[in-house]
């Protein structure tokens, strides 16, 4: 309170000329432009004035401001930091700097400083970053699956033929990151994905066969961080998938069922396990990640390199560039992710994304999201917008194409077999909320 009395006496106006002879005044000259709100010019004059040996706690404040306001948050923050050290636990410049640090998105900065403090003054200032933030995305996706199946299925005379067809699905997810203390985060959540498709049997001389059917997911999933450094952070994850796939039809002929199998429901369980390693500074992140993938009786072993950066040092301009590796019992390859992202206008933000490679029982975001669907992927292509209502509340938008390849399985009369591909997409439209319970 004292220093605050003592800062507005600073500001209030001081008869003097802001040059005294061949002397900058500098006090008078930066305070003038404060109240001017010329932070512009406040900003080049101030960190002049600081490399003049002009360095005290109200030039560094008045320069902070000025960086803040013009959002150039890490190079406020750094003004900040240095406010700090002349008064280690003044309100006013602890504030600025907890805001500059949170929208530079330098999230291990912002809980190492509310770890510093003392817990009442971390409470009253960073009070949303104690409690638990509530997501929630829901959305449909669509296929032209079976007109594409229609357009290119094989119309030769044969023996056999079998697809499945994908035709729409539905997506629910819900969950919590709880912050522990101030250097850890625990990430749980679950989801609910279901399927409709269709399967389509061709028997010569005895039967076709068509019969739609549900494949239900129900995932959950959990993850913790752990801030080391200001640098550094690891983030293990463990997500388990319980999969149901419905009869499409029910044979009772022995004769067919020994040609397409028993018509038996099917409970089987999908999970994966690993973790990532972050390297922050203000303008980038650096991560790896490696993780263990078990679909459908299937082992695989995914490794991921991710680059975030931010080169304004803020959310107005981003991007993020992934390559990933992923390696089966038969083949490996390789995956490209790129997004690019940033402010549009206001509280709106939007991305565009462009991923090159087979999804197809791949992961991504440390392995909250897998794609344990057996259609080949070839590519993906998506955008997203954001609104903000506040620091505590967004909503988002967002669409993905996906780029597959169906196949089919034929016999031809001479009883040899052949799978046939042909491509088709899929859409989804997804929308999201992310709360923050302050």
């Amino acid at each position: 309170f004292f220093a605050q009395l003592i800062f507005l006496w600073l500001m209030s106006g001081i008869p003097c000329h802001a040059v005294e002879g061949n002397e900058i005044n500098y006090e008078t000259l930066t305070l003038r432009l404060y109240y001017e709100q010329k932070w512009d010019s406040l900003l080049l004059m101030g960190e002049e004035a600081i490399d003049n040996g002009h360095d005290y706690y109200y030039m560094r404040l008045r320069v902070g401001e000025a960086a803040f306001y013009k959002q150039r948050y890490v190079r406020a923050a750094r003004h900040f930091e240095k406010a700090r050290a002349f008064n280690s636990l003044d309100d006013y410049a602890i504030g600025f700097l907890y805001k500059s640090y949170h929208y530079s998105n330098q999230k291990n900065e912002v809980r190492l400083l509310l770890g510093k403090i003392p817990k009442e003054q971390a409470l009253r200032i960073g009070k949303a970053d104690y409690r638990p933030t509530l997501y929630l995305e829901t959305g449909p996706a669509f296929t032209d699956h079976e007109k594409k199946y229609e357009e290119n299925k094989q119309t030769d005379p044969g023996l056999y033929s079998e697809v499945y067809i994908n035709r729409n699905s539905k997506y629910l997810l819900a969950g919590i990151a709880q912050p522990i203390g101030h250097r850890y985060l625990v990430n749980a959540s679950a989801a609910l994905l279901n399927f409709n498709k269709r399967r389509v049997v061709n028997i010569s001389g005895l039967d076709t066969l068509s019969g739609d059917y549900k494949v239900s997911q129900l995932e959950m999933y959990l993850s913790a961080s752990a801030i080391l450094s200001k640098n550094i952070t690891i983030s293990p994850a463990f997500k388990l998938i319980k999969v149901n796939v419905e009869v499409p039809f029910t044979i009772e002929d022995t004769l067919i069922m020994n040609l397409i199998g028993p018509s038996n429901e099917l409970n089987y369980y999908d999970y994966a396990a690993g973790g990532e390693i972050s390297y922050h500074n203000p303008f980038a992140t650096l991560s790896a990640g490696a993780w263990f993938i078990h679909i459908d009786k299937q082992d695989l072993t995914q490794v991921t390199g991710t680059l975030f950066v931010k080169p304004f040092g803020n959310l107005n301009f981003y991007s993020s560039t992934s390559l990933s590796w992923k390696k089966s019992e038969f083949e490996s390859e390789y995956l490209f992710h790129q997004l690019i992202g940033g402010k549009i206008y206001r509280k709106l933000w939007g991305e565009l994304l462009y991923t090159s490679g087979d999804l197809s029982y791949s992961t991504e975001q440390n392995i909250q999201v897998i794609y344990n669907a057996f259609d080949k992927t070839s590519g993906r292509a998506g955008s997203r917008l954001i609104f903000n209502f506040n620091d505590y509340l967004k909503i988002s938008l967002r669409y993905q194409v996906f780029f597959r390849e169906g196949t089919e399985l034929f016999y031809a009369m001479d009883g040899n077999p052949g799978i046939y591909s042909y491509n088709y997409i899929n859409q989804s439209i997804t929308g999201g909320i992310i709360w923050n319970l302050h």
